[in-house]
């Protein structure tokens, strides 16, 4: 069973036009959908496919209405943040889609998700999810009453605080990954697991060395080993294939380009390392 891949984005930036290309050269039997906005439509290709975000915002709408804003975050990004499941809700429901995978926009994927090894994959928080639709039912209707209801949004506070998610003055950031946690640990039980798959695994954060691997400049450092984007594990000699890479913040979003398959191929021999420096793949021993 091949699942859709869906990613949703509101604004035009080019960096798009790679995300979804890659999506489709490593999942070809897949739909890859952006939600989008009129101004990124021009990204869609003839075998991606985009829907507008505002066909899909009543809930969103609806739950705006609630919104309590409490983050260091631009107001109408930290909301979006939180809205973009509503629409996720909607879209599923209005076209009927059970089961999907999710990704941040600007995650590059480089494996076939439709493997079986990879349906006990756990939620991310934000950026590499396999959901369900009633998950998406239920996280929205959590995020709805955690701030409808007074009594649960003081909790709500009380748990941003105690799972560390606020800044050194002590100011709480309620985010959508505070809300994805909470849920998480109420609906998901089982056994999931968190990215990793042998001697693979699906990148949380360029600027995290999870699973404990090399770093360069602050940032994993990114193998290309044969054609293959790898990881080496910190004091060995043993690499992980990297399944994903999310290119978070801003300044990182160069960098995906430079990772796009079909701008690697001539590279399909030998051994190289992405010096960030210059944004180019440098030739190296392993």
């Amino acid at each position: 069973m091949t699942l859709p891949i869906i990613f949703i984005h509101r604004t035009d930036d080019a960096y798009l036009y790679y995300i979804l290309r890659q999506a489709k050269l490593s999942n070809p039997d897949s739909d890859v959908i952006l939600l989008g906005s009129e101004s990124n439509a021009k990204y869609i290709s003839n075998d991606t496919k985009h829907f507008m975000i505002d066909d899909y915002s009543e809930g969103a709408s609806n739950f705006a209405k609630a919104y309590k804003h409490l983050s260091s975050n631009e107001y109408y990004y930290n909301l979006f943040c939180f809205q973009r499941w509503f629409v996720l809700r909607d879209f599923m429901r209005k076209h009927k889609i059970p089961e999907c995978w999710v990704f941040d926009s600007d995650v590059m994927l480089y494996t076939n998700i439709n493997k079986q090894e990879y349906r006990n994959f756990s939620y991310e928080f934000t950026w590499t999810t396999i959901t369900t639709l009633k998950d998406i039912e239920d996280l929205c209707k959590l995020q709805q009453e955690y701030f409808s209801d007074p009594k649960l949004y003081e909790d709500l506070k009380i748990y941003t605080k105690e799972t560390g998610h606020h800044l050194s003055n002590g100011d709480l950031l309620v985010s959508d990954m505070v809300t994805q946690r909470l849920f998480f640990e109420r609906h998901l039980k089982g056994n999931r697991v968190h990215g990793i798959y042998s001697n693979s695994f699906f990148d949380n954060n360029l600027h995290l060395s999870f699973p404990g691997v090399e770093m360069l400049d602050d940032k994993k450092k990114i193998y290309l080993i044969d054609g293959t984007l790898c990881c080496k594990k910190t004091g060995s000699n043993q690499y992980y294939k990297l399944n994903s890479v999310h290119f978070t913040t801003t300044a990182n979003k160069k960098f995906i380009e430079r990772c796009y398959s079909p701008n690697t191929a001539s590279k399909n021999k030998g051994a190289y390392f992405l010096d960030y420096k210059t944004n180019q793949w440098k030739q190296t021993t392993v």
